[in-house]
């Protein structure tokens, strides 16, 4: 005799998959596109706004998080106009090229690309710097890998700036 279907299963993977459409209606709203052109990457939103939707994706995860960009070494692909949407991920799931958040030995956050594993950890580089990144990426200093960047209209944030208890953590892209 072949079991009912189970409808309250049914209707929680339904409402699962309509969060999650929301949520990547959200991401695309707020995403510009990235350009070839020199300079951090902006759009016609407003800071807050732009704030208020990456919280939105973010809080869909309890493993995901929203970081603040300043820095230029990773332009034009984030820079001062963009926040970035990190996954927590386990360390033996990075690939080259991925981009991470990892805490280096000073205790900055730094947000850059992974591009050689070492014995003793990945070692990253800001696309614009010419040197690799002077501290390794381990398990420890691990933050997230990145798999969204929302960038706002330049010049929005200065007041948002002020209340520093509302911002999300900064991560630099560094020059070394």
């Amino acid at each position: 005799m072949k079991a009912l279907p189970n409808l309250s299963t049914g209707n929680a993977i339904r409402n699962r998959i309509l969060t999650l459409a929301t949520a990547l209606s959200l991401l695309c709203a707020a995403f510009a596109p990235l350009t070839a052109t020199a300079g951090a990457p902006s759009s016609g939103v407003p800071y807050v706004n732009v704030l208020a939707d990456a919280r939105k994706v973010a809080e869909l995860n309890s493993g995901w998080k929203v970081f603040m960009v300043k820095g230029q070494s990773m332009e034009p692909h984030f820079g001062a106009n963009s926040l970035l949407l990190t996954a927590r991920t386990e360390f033996k799931g990075l690939r080259p090229g991925m981009l991470v958040v990892y805490k280096d030995a000073v205790g900055d956050l730094v947000a850059h690309r992974i591009i050689e594993l070492t014995p003793a950890g990945w070692v990253a580089k800001g696309f614009n710097n010419d040197k690799v990144d002077p501290y390794l990426v381990t398990s420890d200093n691990l933050q997230g890998v990145v798999f969204g960047i929302f960038n706002y209209k330049s010049g929005t944030n200065q007041i948002a700036l002020a209340d520093s208890q509302n911002n999300p953590p900064v991560a630099y892209a560094k020059t070394y």
